[in-house]
């Protein structure tokens, strides 16, 4: 028998007993009253409602409360929709940017339409990122970049992969630039083929020859990263960037038909409110794709979000619209912080990310990702490790020199190549004189010490023994450092042994 049955059962049974005679009842209301007595009695407390979370009839804690819920909602609705902003913004951005390019005669972009970057049109960077391309995703100078900002309304589009007899990835993102699904040498063991990209609500029928990939949302963007030993490689990887091809289905099944491709809708500017503005509009042309995701949307209506009607700040309630202004920037103050401390800090200062850019409900770090990489791998595919540290948690400055040194039995250890990258705190690569934006383990005349161990030498001057080892740094500033490796080894994924490989950035003693 429960507590609580035996409180009622005693309790009825004192009342009974206390009547004199079994047949001389009270009142049932009063038995009642005195069992509910027996409850409290024996748990020694009101299991009544806290007096705090009852009715409130103060006007100004009422104004409170709402500017309070504006706030955490508010919080929680912008945090989870910097992902399509981001997405958003960084397309019509590049969209523009090729145009310009298109007008300068630049040869650093191809596209097939018009000028400028569309929905479902196959597109490339023809040359290596250089600082004067200030596209602040962090770019990486290992690959050479093309890729296709999808839009499955429609119709599907027909992904055309060709063989590849080097490293390469096709990364596939959904609209709040989490990971969907991968191609390339590791995911599909750099064969070729060709995949139709479907979107949630596609029913037809797809030609026999075209392998199925389903993506959560309408929009998107797919990434095509293939490695590239140097600027030399850069007509030989053109020729096979112009092999790739995205073609809508109906143009695929009728050669004849002409491809249409619609331009990128423009980022919404001014107005109060308007990043909600924003999430609003880009969720309903990308609705929720799981139960989780849904849910959070019955809170977000008490801040006038929906996923069926316009947002409109004038509707919301004015304490409710003074709590998400202020959730604004303290999003923007949480998104810097986690910018600075992606996944955890290592006993050497480097941030480790175990996980990568699959991130499930974890709005925190997609926010970060979009942010600092735009899109990021998943750890199987290629592990980022950053710091803005040297080994003594100072903050790294072009007006110091450091050292980095692995150890022979701590190399990287990876199954296609590793870099370290020199970046300013716009995510930019930054110009030197010897235009050297990376080290890797295919820099031309890289020299490893006697023992087999690894010296690296981080600073803004030349050093005195050469440039071998030398990975140029911006005088008088700060800066960042990425290590990538890519195809990394179960040891780098775990744990217990990653941060053996990861050594700390060490002041140089002359300094």
């Amino acid at each position: 028998m429960s507590v609580i049955k035996k409180v009622l059962v005693f309790g009825l049974a004192a009342s009974l007993a206390g009547c004199g005679a079994i047949t001389s009842f009270k009142p049932m209301q009063s038995i009642k009253q005195s069992a509910a007595k027996a409850v409290v009695a024996a748990y020694g407390a009101d299991l009544s409602p806290k007096a705090e979370l009852r009715a409130s009839t103060d006007h100004e804690r009422d104004e409170k409360a709402k500017e309070e819920l504006g706030y955490i909602l508010g919080s929680q609705a912008y945090l989870a929709g910097i992902g399509s902003i981001r997405l958003n913004e960084f397309r019509y951005g590049m969209g523009n940017l090729a145009k310009l390019a298109h007008r300068s005669d630049s040869d650093k972009f191809f596209d097939y339409g018009e000028p400028g970057v569309k929905f479902n049109e196959w597109t490339y960077l023809k040359k290596l990122p250089q600082p004067d391309l200030k596209i602040g995703i962090t770019p990486n100078v290992d690959t050479l970049y093309g890729g296709v900002f999808f839009n499955l309304a429609k119709e599907p589009i027909v992904l055309v992969v060709p063989k590849v007899n080097r490293y390469f990835s096709v990364q596939i993102v959904d609209a709040n630039l989490s990971n969907v699904a991968y191609l390339g040498t590791r995911a599909s063991n750099g064969k070729s083929g060709k995949y139709a990209l479907v979107g949630p609500q596609w029913m037809g029928t797809l030609p026999e020859e075209l392998e199925l990939i389903r993506i959560p949302t309408n929009e998107g963007k797919l990434a095509v990263r293939i490695r590239i030993d140097g600027p030399e490689e850069e007509s030989l990887l053109n020729e096979l960037q112009g092999k790739f091809d995205s073609i809508p289905l109906s143009s695929y099944l009728d050669p004849a038909k002409a491809r249409a491709y619609d331009d990128f809708p423009a980022p919404l500017e001014g107005g109060e409110l308007t990043e909600y503005r924003q999430i609003v509009e880009l969720a309903q042309r990308n609705p929720p794709a799981t139960m989780a995701q849904r849910a959070a949307w019955e809170s977000y209506q008490y801040i006038g979000m929906s996923l069926t009607e316009p947002f409109n700040s004038d509707n919301i309630d004015p304490a409710i619209r003074r709590g998400m202004g202020r959730a604004i920037k303290s999003v923007h103050d949480i998104v810097a912080w986690k910018v600075k401390f992606r996944g955890y800090k290592s006993a050497s200062n480097w941030n480790v990310d175990l996980k990568g850019g699959t991130y499930g409900a974890d709005y925190l770090a997609r926010a970060e990702g979009a942010v600092q990489g735009y899109i990021v791998h998943d750890a199987d595919e290629a592990m980022y490790f950053h710091t803005y540290h040297d080994g003594d948690k100072n903050v790294l400055h072009g007006d110091n020199a450091y050292t980095l040194h692995f150890e022979p039995e701590y190399l990287p250890p990876v199954d296609e190549f590793w870099s370290i990258t020199v970046y300013g705190n716009d995510y930019n690569i930054i110009a030197n004189s010897i235009d050297r934006y990376a080290i890797s383990n295919r820099t031309k005349g890289l020299k490893y010490n006697v023992d087999g161990s690894l010296t690296i030498q981080v600073q803004a001057t030349k050093p005195e023994n050469g440039t071998s080892n030398w990975l140029p740094t911006p005088e008088g500033d700060q800066f960042r450092l990425n290590l990538r490796m890519y195809g990394p080894r179960a040891v780098l994924r775990s744990a217990d042994s990653v941060e053996k490989y990861i050594p700390p950035v060490i002041l140089a003693k002359n300094n």
